[in-house]
């Protein structure tokens, strides 16, 4: 039986009702062609969630509810509209906002997520806004390279030598 997204949302909307009207206004639409889900603005203007069903067949059910309340508070949030950053939707950026989101539902998502104070990110505070994130991230990515040059300038040194 292939694997239904319906029923789960259902669930979800039925212990969290906040949700409903949100859930209404997005098309869902399976592929494999995402490694788990994300969502965004469609060509014809409509919100739009892609998900794997192979990704959330082998989720829990806590852990299929936790990413799909991830996926509609980018939407709640406005990341993939209102709040994009100068750059557009970026990589750094989709962090970011992951980081955020994930703050509030940290033990509700599947091992992977990512979360402030946890794994890669065990630098990072919890709770902060998607914005206060990027800048984080991308001060963490301009120190990254300054060692990377430091490090490039002590090899051309040593070989001149």
């Amino acid at each position: 039986m292939p694997f239904d997204l319906n029923k789960h949302t259902a669930r979800l909307l039925q212990a969290e009702p906040f949700f409903a009207a949100l859930s209404r206004r997005i098309d869902k639409k399976a592929s494999t062609a995402v490694p788990t889900a994300g969502v965004r603005v469609a060509e014809n203007g409509h919100f739009e969630m892609v998900y794997n069903p192979e990704f959330f067949e082998k989720l829990s059910d806590q852990h299929r509810t936790g990413v799909l309340k991830h996926e509609f508070y980018h939407l709640i949030f406005e990341h993939v509209t209102g709040r994009l950053p100068e750059e557009g939707m970026t990589k750094m950026w989709n962090f970011a906002t992951d980081l955020a989101i994930n703050s509030n539902l940290r033990g509700e998502l599947p091992e992977g997520a990512l979360i402030p104070g946890e794994g890669h990110f065990e630098d990072m505070p919890v709770g902060l806004t998607a914005e206060a994130y990027f800048g984080l991230l991308k001060k963490k990515q301009e120190e990254k390279k300054k060692r990377v040059r430091v490090k490039k300038v002590k090899v051309a040194r040593a070989l001149t030598k």
